[in-house]
């Protein structure tokens, strides 16, 4: 089942967000975003997202969402010359709990929501994927997108710094969090993540 979250799965929502990072190959494919409760609900109740959820057996099993500030990208990269940007919503994070991956549920939950944006009148969406996510890329490619333009982000150091040094890490999350952290020189304040802008019409 998909539905939209609520604030009674807040909890289950802050957990997934924390086995999301535990698990995470390369600690750059999420810029670092909130877990704790009170900013879960805050996300949950929010006008910029519209989040769903994929329950198996009434277990959160994966979440994706729209957001709807999308605005705050227009003239930083380059969409589709046709392209009405008033018309425009993102993808935004999509998460799937470790051990449900591989069952197509990303793809189900993108499927989804793109029924959502065509219903609610949007012409244009698009997705913003790390490089070297491969398995994100790959889920929004067989569901009709185009990789359409790189974004550089740059991220406070610290934010990675910070994150790396939660106690919820997996022991290979924590090697891959000190690779992702290496890549900082001794004075260095900012990573600059690599996105692909991959774009859709509806």
């Amino acid at each position: 089942m998909i539905k939209q979250l609520t604030v009674e799965n807040a909890q289950e929502f802050s957990e997934l967000i924390k086995n999301m990072y535990s698990n995470l190959e390369n600690l750059e494919w999420f810029s670092p975003m909130p877990f704790d409760l009170e900013n879960v609900i805050g996300m949950i109740n929010h006008p910029r997202f519209y989040i769903v959820g994929y329950f198996e057996n009434d277990v959160l099993c994966g979440v994706s969402s729209l957001d709807y500030k999308c605005g705050k990208l227009i003239g930083k990269v380059n969409f589709p010359k046709d392209c009405n940007t008033n018309k425009l919503v993102e993808i935004g994070f999509t998460m799937v709990h470790s051990d449900h991956k591989g069952n197509g549920i990303m793809k189900k939950l993108v499927a989804y929501l793109l029924e959502k944006i065509k219903a609610d009148g949007f012409e244009w969406v698009f997705g913003k994927v790390h490089k070297d996510n491969f398995a994100s890329s790959k889920s929004l490619l067989k569901n009709g997108f185009e990789i359409f333009d790189t974004y550089l982000k740059p991220v406070n150091a610290e934010e990675f710094k910070a994150l790396a040094s939660q106690d919820f890490f997996s022991e290979s999350g924590k090697k891959n969090a000190e690779i992702t952290l290496s890549k900082l020189g001794k004075d260095d304040t900012e990573i600059i993540v690599t996105y692909d802008i991959i774009v859709k019409k509806l």
